[in-house]
Protein backbone atom coordinates (compact mmCIF):
# COMPACT_ATOMS: atom_id res chain seq x y z
CA UNK A 1 0.00 0.00 0.00
CA UNK A 2 1.03 3.44 -0.87
CA UNK A 3 0.60 7.08 0.40
CA UNK A 4 1.62 10.00 -1.74
CA UNK A 5 2.87 13.09 0.56
CA UNK A 6 4.56 15.81 0.12
CA UNK A 7 7.65 13.83 -0.12
CA UNK A 8 8.15 10.47 -1.46
CA UNK A 9 6.07 7.83 -1.92
CA UNK A 10 5.67 6.01 1.34
CA UNK A 11 5.35 2.47 1.04
CA UNK A 12 3.84 0.08 4.23
CA UNK A 13 5.89 -3.12 3.14
CA UNK A 14 3.86 -5.53 6.13
CA UNK A 15 -0.11 -4.74 4.49
CA UNK A 16 0.47 -8.13 3.20
CA UNK A 17 -3.55 -8.24 2.64
CA UNK A 18 -3.50 -5.07 0.36
CA UNK A 19 -0.08 -6.97 -1.79
CA UNK A 20 -2.06 -9.89 -2.09
CA UNK A 21 -5.47 -8.83 -3.32
CA UNK A 22 -3.05 -5.95 -5.75
CA UNK A 23 -0.94 -9.67 -7.04
CA UNK A 24 -4.73 -10.81 -7.84
CA UNK A 25 -5.55 -8.38 -10.18
CA UNK A 26 -2.57 -7.94 -11.64
CA UNK A 27 -2.71 -12.01 -13.14
CA UNK A 28 -6.46 -11.04 -13.25
CA UNK A 29 -5.15 -8.74 -15.74
CA UNK A 30 -2.48 -11.81 -17.23
CA UNK A 31 0.00 -9.34 -15.74
CA UNK A 32 2.47 -11.75 -14.38
CA UNK A 33 5.48 -9.58 -13.73
CA UNK A 34 3.77 -6.82 -11.75
CA UNK A 35 1.82 -9.41 -9.64
CA UNK A 36 5.45 -10.78 -9.15
CA UNK A 37 6.07 -7.87 -7.09
CA UNK A 38 3.25 -7.62 -5.34
CA UNK A 39 4.26 -11.51 -3.86
CA UNK A 40 7.88 -10.89 -3.42
CA UNK A 41 7.04 -8.05 -0.51
CA UNK A 42 4.36 -10.30 0.92
CA UNK A 43 7.12 -13.15 1.19
CA UNK A 44 9.26 -10.90 2.87
CA UNK A 45 7.58 -11.28 5.91
CA UNK A 46 5.25 -14.34 4.90
CA UNK A 47 6.95 -17.54 3.86
CA UNK A 48 3.84 -20.09 4.72
CA UNK A 49 2.96 -22.72 2.08
CA UNK A 50 -0.07 -20.92 0.82
CA UNK A 51 2.32 -18.06 0.00
CA UNK A 52 5.00 -20.16 -1.05
CA UNK A 53 2.98 -21.85 -3.64
CA UNK A 54 1.46 -18.83 -4.86
CA UNK A 55 4.61 -17.48 -5.29
CA UNK A 56 5.97 -20.65 -6.92
CA UNK A 57 3.04 -20.73 -9.47
CA UNK A 58 4.01 -16.97 -10.33
CA UNK A 59 7.45 -17.88 -11.11
CA UNK A 60 6.53 -20.85 -12.93
CA UNK A 61 4.60 -19.18 -15.34
CA UNK A 62 6.78 -16.42 -16.30
CA UNK A 63 8.83 -19.60 -17.02
CA UNK A 64 11.82 -18.50 -14.27
CA UNK A 65 11.91 -22.31 -13.50
CA UNK A 66 15.27 -22.37 -11.62
CA UNK A 67 13.96 -19.48 -9.41
CA UNK A 68 10.29 -21.45 -8.71
CA UNK A 69 12.50 -24.94 -7.82
CA UNK A 70 14.70 -22.91 -5.53
CA UNK A 71 10.94 -21.08 -3.96
CA UNK A 72 9.20 -24.61 -4.04
CA UNK A 73 12.22 -26.81 -2.39
CA UNK A 74 11.56 -25.21 1.01
CA UNK A 75 8.01 -27.13 1.07
CA UNK A 76 8.95 -30.12 -0.95
CA UNK A 77 7.76 -32.57 1.24
CA UNK A 78 4.44 -30.59 1.17
CA UNK A 79 4.14 -30.64 -2.61
CA UNK A 80 4.96 -34.18 -2.85
CA UNK A 81 2.03 -35.18 -0.74
CA UNK A 82 -0.42 -32.61 -2.45
CA UNK A 83 -2.17 -34.51 -5.20
CA UNK A 84 -2.29 -31.31 -6.95
CA UNK A 85 0.57 -29.01 -6.64
CA UNK A 86 2.78 -32.04 -7.08
CA UNK A 87 2.23 -32.16 -11.05
CA UNK A 88 4.17 -28.33 -11.18
CA UNK A 89 6.47 -29.31 -8.81
CA UNK A 90 7.21 -32.64 -11.26
CA UNK A 91 7.10 -30.06 -14.60
CA UNK A 92 9.55 -28.09 -12.65
CA UNK A 93 11.89 -30.53 -12.07
CA UNK A 94 11.88 -31.70 -15.85
CA UNK A 95 12.19 -28.17 -16.50
CA UNK A 96 15.52 -28.15 -14.51
CA UNK A 97 16.43 -31.26 -15.78
CA UNK A 98 16.35 -32.80 -13.02
CA UNK A 99 14.66 -36.21 -14.87
CA UNK A 100 15.64 -38.74 -12.37
CA UNK A 101 14.13 -37.09 -9.72
CA UNK A 102 10.71 -36.56 -12.07
CA UNK A 103 10.42 -39.92 -13.56
CA UNK A 104 10.51 -41.47 -10.75
CA UNK A 105 7.73 -39.59 -9.26
CA UNK A 106 6.00 -40.12 -12.57
CA UNK A 107 6.48 -43.84 -12.20
CA UNK A 108 4.80 -43.73 -9.09
CA UNK A 109 1.63 -42.36 -10.19
CA UNK A 110 1.15 -44.06 -13.91
CA UNK A 111 1.24 -47.07 -12.27
CA UNK A 112 -0.85 -46.29 -9.09
CA UNK A 113 -4.76 -47.43 -9.98
CA UNK A 114 -6.14 -45.26 -7.62
CA UNK A 115 -3.99 -42.16 -9.13
CA UNK A 116 -6.20 -38.84 -8.97
CA UNK A 117 -5.03 -37.44 -12.30
CA UNK A 118 -3.87 -40.06 -14.18
CA UNK A 119 -3.95 -37.74 -17.68
CA UNK A 120 -2.12 -35.14 -16.64
CA UNK A 121 0.29 -37.27 -15.28
CA UNK A 122 0.71 -39.64 -18.59
CA UNK A 123 1.42 -35.60 -20.29
CA UNK A 124 4.23 -35.05 -17.71
CA UNK A 125 5.98 -38.34 -18.61
CA UNK A 126 5.25 -37.50 -22.75
CA UNK A 127 6.69 -33.52 -21.07
CA UNK A 128 9.82 -35.54 -19.61
CA UNK A 129 10.83 -37.45 -22.70
CA UNK A 130 9.99 -34.46 -24.82
CA UNK A 131 11.99 -32.20 -22.74
CA UNK A 132 15.10 -35.03 -22.29
CA UNK A 133 15.13 -35.13 -26.12
CA UNK A 134 15.48 -31.09 -26.19
CA UNK A 135 18.54 -31.38 -23.69
CA UNK A 136 20.28 -34.13 -25.81
CA UNK A 137 19.54 -32.00 -29.26
CA UNK A 138 20.93 -28.69 -27.84
CA UNK A 139 23.76 -30.16 -26.01
CA UNK A 140 24.75 -31.73 -29.22
CA UNK A 141 24.68 -28.70 -31.62
CA UNK A 142 26.61 -27.16 -28.49
CA UNK A 143 29.67 -29.51 -29.06
CA UNK A 144 29.99 -29.19 -32.73
CA UNK A 145 30.22 -25.46 -31.91
CA UNK A 146 32.61 -25.39 -29.33
CA UNK A 147 34.90 -28.18 -31.82
CA UNK A 148 34.61 -25.75 -34.91
CA UNK A 149 35.72 -22.75 -32.53
CA UNK A 150 38.46 -25.14 -31.18
CA UNK A 151 39.64 -25.79 -34.93
CA UNK A 152 39.65 -22.29 -35.29
CA UNK A 153 40.16 -20.35 -31.99
CA UNK A 154 43.58 -18.52 -33.21
CA UNK A 155 40.90 -16.58 -34.98
CA UNK A 156 39.57 -15.46 -31.19
CA UNK A 157 40.62 -13.41 -28.74
CA UNK A 158 42.06 -14.35 -25.61
CA UNK A 159 39.08 -13.82 -23.81
CA UNK A 160 36.89 -15.74 -26.11
CA UNK A 161 39.79 -18.16 -26.34
CA UNK A 162 39.31 -18.82 -22.47
CA UNK A 163 35.71 -19.06 -22.67
CA UNK A 164 35.90 -21.60 -25.45
CA UNK A 165 37.81 -23.75 -23.62
CA UNK A 166 35.89 -23.75 -20.41
CA UNK A 167 33.29 -24.79 -22.87
CA UNK A 168 35.63 -27.57 -23.80
CA UNK A 169 34.75 -29.70 -20.87
CA UNK A 170 31.84 -30.84 -22.12
CA UNK A 171 33.44 -32.82 -25.14
CA UNK A 172 34.57 -36.31 -24.99
CA UNK A 173 38.39 -37.21 -25.61
CA UNK A 174 37.66 -38.24 -28.54
CA UNK A 175 37.13 -35.00 -29.70
CA UNK A 176 39.68 -33.45 -27.66
CA UNK A 177 42.45 -35.57 -29.44
CA UNK A 178 40.85 -34.72 -33.00
CA UNK A 179 41.73 -30.91 -32.60
CA UNK A 180 44.48 -31.33 -30.35
CA UNK A 181 47.65 -31.60 -32.87
CA UNK A 182 45.98 -28.50 -34.66
CA UNK A 183 46.00 -26.48 -31.28
CA UNK A 184 49.45 -27.41 -30.54
CA UNK A 185 50.89 -26.85 -33.90
CA UNK A 186 49.14 -23.45 -34.84
CA UNK A 187 51.74 -20.94 -34.65
CA UNK A 188 49.26 -18.25 -33.88
CA UNK A 189 47.20 -19.51 -31.05
CA UNK A 190 48.74 -18.12 -27.93
CA UNK A 191 50.91 -20.20 -25.32
CA UNK A 192 48.98 -19.82 -22.58
CA UNK A 193 45.69 -21.26 -24.72
CA UNK A 194 47.98 -24.27 -25.83
CA UNK A 195 49.00 -25.09 -21.71
CA UNK A 196 44.96 -24.66 -20.92
CA UNK A 197 44.51 -27.32 -23.39
CA UNK A 198 46.92 -29.59 -22.70
CA UNK A 199 45.49 -29.40 -18.99
CA UNK A 200 42.33 -30.40 -20.14
CA UNK A 201 43.78 -33.61 -22.05
CA UNK A 202 45.65 -34.29 -18.63
CA UNK A 203 42.63 -34.12 -16.44
CA UNK A 204 40.45 -36.25 -19.67
CA UNK A 205 43.55 -39.04 -18.95
CA UNK A 206 44.60 -39.20 -22.57
CA UNK A 207 47.28 -41.39 -23.15
CA UNK A 208 48.07 -40.13 -26.74
CA UNK A 209 51.49 -38.64 -27.50
CA UNK A 210 52.08 -35.10 -28.91
CA UNK A 211 54.21 -32.55 -30.05
CA UNK A 212 53.84 -29.57 -27.58
CA UNK A 213 55.27 -26.63 -28.64
CA UNK A 214 57.56 -25.21 -25.96
CA UNK A 215 60.29 -22.37 -26.58
CA UNK A 216 60.67 -22.45 -30.00
CA UNK A 217 61.11 -26.04 -29.88
CA UNK A 218 58.80 -29.44 -30.31
CA UNK A 219 58.83 -31.73 -27.18
CA UNK A 220 56.68 -34.91 -26.81
CA UNK A 221 54.49 -34.63 -23.88
CA UNK A 222 51.95 -37.23 -22.91
CA UNK A 223 49.16 -35.97 -20.81
CA UNK A 224 48.50 -38.81 -19.18
CA UNK A 225 52.48 -38.91 -17.68
CA UNK A 226 51.82 -35.14 -17.23
CA UNK A 227 50.18 -33.56 -13.49
CA UNK A 228 48.01 -29.75 -13.87
CA UNK A 229 50.17 -27.29 -13.07
CA UNK A 230 48.85 -25.98 -9.44
CA UNK A 231 49.49 -30.20 -8.49
CA UNK A 232 52.96 -30.55 -9.64
CA UNK A 233 55.22 -31.12 -6.22
CA UNK A 234 57.73 -28.40 -7.39
CA UNK A 235 55.34 -25.95 -7.56
CA UNK A 236 53.66 -26.69 -4.18
CA UNK A 237 57.44 -26.81 -2.88
CA UNK A 238 58.41 -23.22 -3.90
CA UNK A 239 55.32 -21.88 -2.84
CA UNK A 240 56.37 -23.16 1.16
CA UNK A 241 59.85 -22.71 1.07
CA UNK A 242 58.92 -19.44 -0.61
CA UNK A 243 56.86 -18.58 2.77
CA UNK A 244 59.34 -19.82 5.06
CA UNK A 245 61.98 -17.68 3.70
CA UNK A 246 60.33 -14.39 4.01
CA UNK A 247 58.19 -14.91 7.27
CA UNK A 248 59.87 -11.96 8.82
CA UNK A 249 58.94 -10.39 5.66
CA UNK A 250 55.35 -10.98 4.74
CA UNK A 251 54.28 -8.08 2.83
CA UNK A 252 56.79 -9.49 0.00
CA UNK A 253 55.51 -12.86 -0.36
CA UNK A 254 52.57 -12.47 -2.59
CA UNK A 255 54.49 -9.87 -5.22
CA UNK A 256 57.33 -12.76 -5.26
CA UNK A 257 54.76 -15.34 -5.75
CA UNK A 258 52.85 -13.92 -8.37
CA UNK A 259 56.06 -13.42 -10.57
CA UNK A 260 57.09 -16.84 -9.65
CA UNK A 261 54.31 -18.38 -10.59
CA UNK A 262 53.72 -16.73 -14.00
CA UNK A 263 57.01 -17.66 -14.75
CA UNK A 264 56.59 -21.29 -14.05
CA UNK A 265 53.08 -20.85 -16.25
CA UNK A 266 55.61 -20.59 -19.52
CA UNK A 267 57.90 -23.24 -18.32
CA UNK A 268 54.74 -25.90 -18.21
CA UNK A 269 54.64 -28.75 -18.56
CA UNK A 270 58.24 -28.89 -18.26
CA UNK A 271 58.39 -27.02 -14.89
CA UNK A 272 60.16 -30.16 -12.88
CA UNK A 273 62.94 -30.91 -15.32
CA UNK A 274 63.66 -27.40 -15.68
CA UNK A 275 63.67 -25.90 -11.59
CA UNK A 276 66.91 -28.19 -10.50
CA UNK A 277 67.51 -26.32 -7.64
CA UNK A 278 63.89 -25.11 -5.80
CA UNK A 279 66.29 -23.09 -3.47
CA UNK A 280 68.43 -20.86 -5.56
CA UNK A 281 65.49 -20.44 -7.91
CA UNK A 282 63.77 -19.16 -5.32
CA UNK A 283 66.11 -16.89 -4.08
CA UNK A 284 67.12 -15.28 -7.90
CA UNK A 285 63.29 -13.68 -7.40
CA UNK A 286 63.72 -12.29 -4.07
CA UNK A 287 66.85 -10.48 -4.93
CA UNK A 288 64.73 -9.14 -7.43
CA UNK A 289 62.72 -7.09 -4.82
CA UNK A 290 64.85 -6.77 -2.01
CA UNK A 291 68.61 -6.06 -1.44
CA UNK A 292 70.00 -7.92 0.95
CA UNK A 293 73.97 -8.83 1.25
CA UNK A 294 72.95 -13.03 2.19
CA UNK A 295 70.57 -13.42 -0.79
CA UNK A 296 72.71 -11.98 -3.05
CA UNK A 297 75.90 -14.06 -2.57
CA UNK A 298 73.29 -17.26 -2.55
CA UNK A 299 72.38 -15.83 -6.15
CA UNK A 300 75.96 -15.82 -7.26
CA UNK A 301 76.25 -19.23 -9.12
CA UNK A 302 78.02 -21.96 -7.83
CA UNK A 303 77.98 -24.86 -10.63
CA UNK A 304 76.64 -25.45 -14.31
CA UNK A 305 72.82 -26.19 -12.75
CA UNK A 306 72.54 -22.96 -11.18
CA UNK A 307 74.26 -21.36 -13.78
CA UNK A 308 71.69 -22.38 -16.23
CA UNK A 309 68.96 -21.39 -13.53
CA UNK A 310 70.25 -17.93 -13.64
CA UNK A 311 69.73 -17.54 -17.53
CA UNK A 312 66.24 -18.87 -17.51
CA UNK A 313 65.31 -16.34 -15.07
CA UNK A 314 67.10 -13.66 -17.01
CA UNK A 315 64.91 -14.89 -20.49
CA UNK A 316 62.09 -15.06 -18.89
CA UNK A 317 62.39 -12.11 -17.14
CA UNK A 318 62.55 -10.71 -20.47
CA UNK A 319 59.97 -12.25 -22.30
CA UNK A 320 57.85 -10.47 -19.19
CA UNK A 321 59.19 -7.00 -20.80
CA UNK A 322 58.36 -7.58 -23.90
CA UNK A 323 54.79 -8.82 -23.18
Amino acid sequence: MEVEGLGDKIEFPYNNEIFLKQAVQQIEKNDYVKALTYIEKVYETDKSYSVNYFYTLILYTLEKYEEALEIANVYKSTYINNQRHILMYTMLLIKNHQFIEAELLIQKHTTDPFSTFPQEWENLERELNLERELLSYELDRQRKDVKQKLYKINTFSLIEQTQILEDAHMLSLTDLQEVASKIFSEPFVSGQTQRAFLEILVEMGDDNRYMFPWFNQYLEVCPTEITTFYELPTVKQLMEILENKLHKMPTLIEGIKNEIINDLLLLYPFVEETITDIDYWINLYIVQFTSNQEIEQACIPQNQEQEQLKEWVEYLNQIAQRS
